[in-house]
């Protein structure tokens, strides 16, 4: 009895797996077929033993395989053995599918026989498409998201000239913060979609993160074409989105840059328009702006300073100065608003409109915060040990000292340590912390209303906040924003809106102060509409606080005080 060749043992092994194993000769002719290879190609093993291989290559392949077996057979390698290697395969039904094949090959009576295990790797291949599109594709909008656009971004330079619109929505955030997340993100996906039918042509519209889109547009230097979009996409926003049973309304900010105009390469493009984009938002919003040189040259000045800021608390050069706040009836100093100041070593004394946006994302802006409200205690209290009647301090909390579980023992800190009564410190708030407020900033302001701390919320009516938001912070008081004020002697419609206020105020208990007061005649209108307090160049600009000790004191002795 003839021991087995090794095709027998190979047959007898592998008959029962439950992988397809297939065994070819050096003519590239079937001779072996197990049941797994008949259910994963369709094919009977009677069928096929003794046909070629190439049964199961697809067509456009089958040259290159049979070169591949001829050079294996001359040179008694196969280039492949033992490595696992994935193909196309060809099925009976004439469908192709990925599988994964390990080859092998050896000599049986001289002559090469060749050996495959094949698996089938269509679910592998379907995550793999899968990784592939969640790769560059945004899962939320179903747009191209920032990886896709990058690529799409450096092809479209290679080839010429490209402009890159970079776009944010206005109101986003009041739309996530009052309405919730689930919102935020169905508002995105139908912004996703009026974006699309707003694009044209070629025009590559992607989402690069949060309520940022970004649109690239191949072979483009013309700006009347970006006009265009531009239009075309503040149309497609101006309808309401009909959300959560209500009407939503957002705007866009639009920043646009061009290459190799305004940069050389992708990352230079992108940091342009984001620039631009920037200073679009810095209007006010709902505007476009292209990019210009001295964009960047601001912006390296913000990141100097930036770093600069880094030891200015320690070196002691932040101020405060002071500006007053009168009695509209009387005329009477009865608080004043304590004002943040930098002077800088090298660029003198810097206004808080050049340096706060850097200081409030800065870590060092709760420490800067909680400084102030030291120093405002501390020159209030002075004022009084001077000789002067109580007069009441207010200062502005940055964002991250609300939201600090820590504010409470910082404010009554300072005031014991300064002896000031809780009722002359008014911490004002603006819209931007209103709109992200929480538990811990809530209960803070609450404990420190009981102990008589004025909470004054500032700049109203400039924007988003809602009315029922009054109710839910504790506040004392409302500053009517300088815009409302400055034609309120010559506008109607303007002294409605103020008066609308403070009738509203009046009916919460709270006071008013109406900011940015210049003329006599805003201040008889005031005065008519029975506005408590008023703020603004009419009293005096703001000052050192021994400038503002020393008008007091000339106040307080021409009332015989």
């Amino acid at each position: 009895m003839n021991p087995p060749s090794s095709r027998d043992r190979f047959d007898q092994m592998l008959s029962r797996s439950a992988t397809a194993a297939i065994c070819a000769d050096p003519d590239n002719r079937i001779v072996s077929w197990n049941t797994a290879a008949e259910a994963l190609f369709g094919h009977a093993a009677v069928q096929v033993i003794g046909r070629p291989l190439s049964i199961i290559i697809p067509e456009r392949f089958r040259a290159s395989h049979e070169a591949g077996l001829a050079r294996a057979v001359r040179s008694g390698q196969a280039r492949l053995a033992g490595q696992a290697v994935e193909i196309l395969a060809l099925h009976a039904d004439g469908n192709e599918l990925p599988v994964e094949l390990s080859l092998s090959m050896w000599l049986e009576d001289g002559k090469p026989m060749f050996g495959a295990l094949v698996r089938d790797v269509t679910d592998r291949a379907r995550a793999m498409r899968r990784l592939e599109h969640l790769a560059h594709c945004d899962t939320l909008t179903s747009l191209p998201n920032r990886n896709a656009m990058q690529a799409r971004l450096q092809a479209a330079i290679a080839e010429g000239p490209v402009a890159l619109l970079m776009l944010d929505l206005d109101g986003f955030k009041h739309v996530n913060d009052t309405l919730g997340h689930s919102i935020g993100d169905r508002l995105l996906a139908q912004v996703a979609k009026r974006l699309t039918d707003a694009a044209e042509g070629d025009e590559f519209l992607a989402r690069i993160g949060g309520d940022e889109f970004a649109i690239v547009v191949p072979s483009c230097q013309d700006p009347c074409r970006l006009d265009g979009l531009a239009e075309r996409i503040f149309g497609a926003l101006s309808q309401p989105f009909e959300l959560a049973a209500q009407s939503v309304f957002v705007d866009a900010s639009i920043g646009i840059a061009f290459a190799p105009q305004d940069a050389r390469d992708g990352e230079e493009l992108l940091a342009h328009a984001d620039l631009a984009l920037y200073s679009a938002k810095a209007k006010g919003g709902g505007a476009r702006t292209f990019f210009m040189r001295a964009m960047q040259t601001s912006a390296e000045r913000r990141l100097r300073l930036s770093m600069d800021m880094r030891g200015a608390l320690a070196r002691e050069e932040f101020e405060l100065w002071y500006q007053p706040q009168v009695r509209v009836g009387d005329g009477a100093v009865a608080g004043v608003e304590a004002l943040l100041r930098w002077r800088h070593p090298d660029h003198g004394l810097l206004l808080p409109a050049i340096f706060v946006e850097a200081l409030e994302r800065s870590p060092a802006s709760a420490e800067v915060g909680d400084w102030i409200i030291q120093e405002a205690c501390k020159t209030a209290a002075s004022w009084q040990s001077a000789g002067l009647p109580p007069v009441r301090v207010g200062v502005n909390l940055f964002a991250g000292q609300l939201y600090s579980e820590r504010l409470f023992d910082v404010v009554t800190t300072a005031l014991d340590a300064h002896g000031l009564s809780p009722s002359l410190l008014e911490l004002e708030i603006t819209e931007n912390t209103v709109l992200q407020h929480n538990t811990n900033s809530t209960k803070a302001l609450r404990r420190l209303k009981l102990l008589g701390v004025q909470v004054a919320f500032d700049d109203f009516g400039t924007g988003f906040a809602s009315l029922s938001l009054l109710q839910k912070y504790p506040l004392t008081c409302l500053k009517i924003d300088r815009s409302f004020i400055a034609r309120i002697d010559r506008r109607a419609g303007d002294a409605a809106i103020v008066g609308a206020i403070i009738t509203m105020a009046q009916q919460l208990g709270l006071q008013v102060i109406a900011e940015g007061v210049e003329t006599a005649a805003q201040e008889e209108v005031l005065r008519q509409l029975r506005c408590d307090e008023a703020q603004g160049y009419r009293y005096g600009r703001p000052m050192p606080g021994h400038e503002l000790l020393r008008m007091f004191g000339t106040s307080y002795a021409s009332t015989g005080g």
